[in-house]
């Protein structure tokens, strides 16, 4: 590693690009530990055993249909499915959530897994390419139904 990079550097490059602003928090704290607070080294631990996509937004024609044709393959082989918050599935090596956007058409993303960086790319890369595939299906058929009408 580069005696100029910080350890938390070395984390956030191995993160994907999207993080929820945590990077930076840790940057700030690790110039400034205190005797009374744990240090950040302890969260970056934490962050390593959780790899995660960083929330990732997708556009999307209908963001309902398609988070319910992601639960429509994905949930029955989930351990734990929570609704309450869009969806999030979680399996036995790696879970996902999808939120709806408030303010725009498209979907949120976030991708994790124990400890599995690889595996946390693959499922990212997997539920891109579903959330593509289908968002292309429904374009489509909303093409053609407006074609149809007179």
């Amino acid at each position: 590693m580069n005696a100029s990079r910080s350890p938390i550097d070395a984390v956030y490059k191995s993160l994907t690009e999207g993080n929820s602003g945590l990077m930076a928090w840790l940057r700030t704290h690790e110039r400034a530990p205190s005797p009374t607070s744990p240090q950040p080294r302890l969260l970056v631990e934490r962050i390593g055993l959780f790899p995660s996509s960083g929330e990732i937004g997708c556009a999307v024609r209908n963001p309902i249909a398609v988070l319910e044709h992601l639960r429509s393959l994905y949930a029955s082989k989930a351990l734990d499915a929570d609704d309450s918050d869009g969806l999030c599935l979680t399996f036995a090596q790696w879970r996902f959530k999808v939120q709806l956007s408030q303010t725009q058409a498209e979907i949120l993303l976030n991708v994790e897994s124990r400890g599995d960086v690889a595996l946390m790319q693959l499922k990212t890369a997997e539920l891109l390419a579903r959330i593509d595939e289908i968002s292309t299906a429904l374009s489509a058929r909303i093409a053609i139904s407006q074609r149809l009408q007179p």
